[in-house]
């Protein structure tokens, strides 16, 4: 199978990619305070289940469009192995 770093961990079955998760939640980075950036930067949002990063934003974004879930974390979702 490929590993290839763009391919999600469920590649390579759920073993690795719950593997994968419990390493994301165990080593999540610093998160940036939105309220701290200057006017007019992006906005940055964080995977509800993992910590890292999900989505970036424009100041100026629509309520509701936003992912709540990296692609790693969506990916183990759309399998049933993310509840």
């Amino acid at each position: 199978m490929p590993t290839s770093s763009a391919s999600p961990k469920t590649v390579l079955g759920r073993s690795a990619a719950v593997a994968a998760l419990n390493e994301r939640r165990e080593n999540k980075p610093n998160k940036i305070d939105n309220a701290s950036l200057p006017a007019g930067a992006l906005m940055y949002y964080y995977c509800i289940s993992c910590g890292h990063l999900s989505d970036t934003k424009p100041e100026n974004w629509f309520i509701g469009s936003v992912k709540k879930l990296c692609s790693e974390c969506q990916a183990m979702k759309d399998l049933g192995w993310l509840e």
